[in-house]
């Protein structure tokens, strides 16, 4: 699409559209408005009764929001100026009247299932019927913790179902005969209506939790610790949220997530880092290929280093300024095989490379059974490296984008430097040189102790133990408090 000579608004005002807006830039000769925003202020941002009427487009780019966004600006605005935004493997996609309102009636439908969830939720709180299974649900994909956490409960003999829309995933846990149920069916429906529990480790659901019961308890257990800051989560309460330690929760999570109860039981997902032995079922949704690889080469005369760069909000930015072929030399020389996994931006160009020393991971997956079998992390701003810190290796910050980064996240939750124990490298020349050094010698141990007793309570393999012990124990008590009762 084509945005030369025209006048254009972004919506709303995040990182996603500021990256937004600073591609198209590069790409265009066009008169930017500025965002459009209904609950921030600030230069270059206006409410949406404030709009120049003699704009040309608005874009829209919010993956959780469009519906809402769109339909406020209708009000001030006709559909042919409102295009939606999506990103799609690695390329920008826009969405004109025709498309949305395509789009628009499947929204209808999910305020129809919206509507009938309410209904059927009120009408099971009068039935004298308990609510046993606990239900992790996994939009887009399903994610480490969830995997985890969902496992140990099919191990402990618990009522529990993995509600997901991921085809690729949905068919390898049928595969392996695991409960499994497509998130879109109405099946799905009705088990939210059951659900003592529901489980999950993302927040793109909010809306239909919220329709949930009271008697309902909704379990968050996050994705990681968080380096950039977050936005707070409106229009939902958890019952509990799960994180690594009371350091964590009070200092940033606590902060962005309303919950009854929080509790530093740890990530289910480290318990793949530091279980003494992993079982078959811990290897789904893992790249097999793979893991055959590191487990072949680990503690072998060769080295094994991951790169996992963390999210970035558009395909220009996700690309590191690498040359795959120098670095693959480099790593040929120093008999160190290197391991890339990529957000989706950037994956579909990289993945071609046919290259001997490194191999890339598709950006979906759960790569933490394998990361057991690493000499050393690559990262930037990537909650992975936390985590990594229960392995006492070492970590390279490759942050070559650092300020311009710190900046479009308005800033770093912890300091910086305190909270990143490791060297920091800005070039390709100067990460060759980081790679020699630190496999070497390790100088950021007694920082990297300092902080790992800062941010986990446990330095076990037992977090889904203790999630799952504390959830049975509270249904025990929830159920003698129902029999005294009656």
């Amino acid at each position: 699409m084509d945005f030369s000579n025209k006048k254009i608004y972004i919506a709303p005002h995040n990182p996603k559209s500021t990256m937004l807006a600073k591609e198209l830039q590069e790409q265009f000769s066009f008169t930017f408005l500025g965002f459009i925003d209904s609950f921030k202020k600030g230069e270059g941002i206006v409410a949406p009764h404030s709009i120049d009427q003699s704009c040309d487009l608005i874009l829209i780019y919010s993956p959780n929001h469009f519906n809402a966004i769109y339909s406020g600006l209708l009000v001030y605005n006709t559909q042919a100026k409102l295009f939606k935004v999506i990103a799609k493997q690695g390329e920008y996609l826009y969405y004109g009247a025709k498309e949305i309102q395509k789009q628009r009636k499947h929204y209808k439908r999910k305020e129809l299932k919206h509507k009938l969830l309410s209904l059927l939720v009120k009408l099971y709180d009068k039935l004298p019927l308990e609510r046993q299974k606990y239900l992790f649900i996994a939009k887009d994909s399903i994610t480490s913790n969830n995997k985890a956490l969902y496992l140990e409960a099919l191990k402990r003999g618990v009522d529990a179902v993995m509600l997901t829309d991921n085809k690729e995933q949905y068919r390898e846990l049928k595969d392996h005969n695991l409960p499994v149920v497509w998130l879109e069916s109405l099946y799905a429906l009705t088990l939210l209506v059951r659900a003592r529990y529901t489980l999950e480790d993302q927040a793109n659901l909010t809306q239909t939790l919220s329709l949930l019961s009271s008697s309902q308890e909704k379990i968050q257990m996050w994705h990681g610790i968080p380096l950039k800051r977050l936005n707070k989560l409106q229009n939902i309460h958890y019952s509990v949220l799960i994180s690594p330690s009371s350091f964590v929760n009070q200092s940033s999570l606590q902060k962005v997530i309303e919950a009854k109860e929080y509790k530093d039981f740890g990530y289910p997902r480290n318990d793949l880092l530091l279980k003494e032995k992993l079982e078959n079922n811990d290897l789904l949704l893992c790249d097999k290929e793979l893991l055959a690889f590191v487990q072949k080469h680990y503690s072998s005369e060769h080295k094994i280093a991951f790169y996992m760069p963390t999210h970035r909000e558009s395909r220009a930015a996700s690309k590191p300024p690498l040359d795959f072929e120098s670095l693959n030399t480099f790593l040929v020389q120093h008999k160190i095989y290197l391991l890339v996994k990529m957000h989706h931006f950037a994956t579909e160009s990289l993945e071609k490379k046919d290259l001997s020393n490194i191999l890339f991971h598709k950006s979906q997956g759960d790569i933490y059974p394998l990361l057991r079998y690493s000499d050393l992390l690559i990262t930037d701003y990537s909650s992975v490296y936390f985590d990594y810190l229960l392995l006492d290796r070492p970590i390279i910050f490759f942050d070559y984008d650092k300020e311009e980064y710190e900046k479009n996240m308005q800033g770093f939750l912890y300091p910086y430097k305190e909270f990143t124990p490791g060297l920091h490298v800005q070039t390709q020349e100067d990460l060759h040189k980081a790679l020699q050094e630190i496999l070497m010698q390790d100088p950021f141990k007694k920082q990297k102790e300092q902080l790992k007793k800062k941010l986990f309570a446990h330095e076990d393999a037992k977090s889904g133990q203790r999630i799952i012990d504390y959830l049975q124990k509270n249904i025990y008590n929830h159920n003698t408090n129902i029999e005294e009762e009656q």
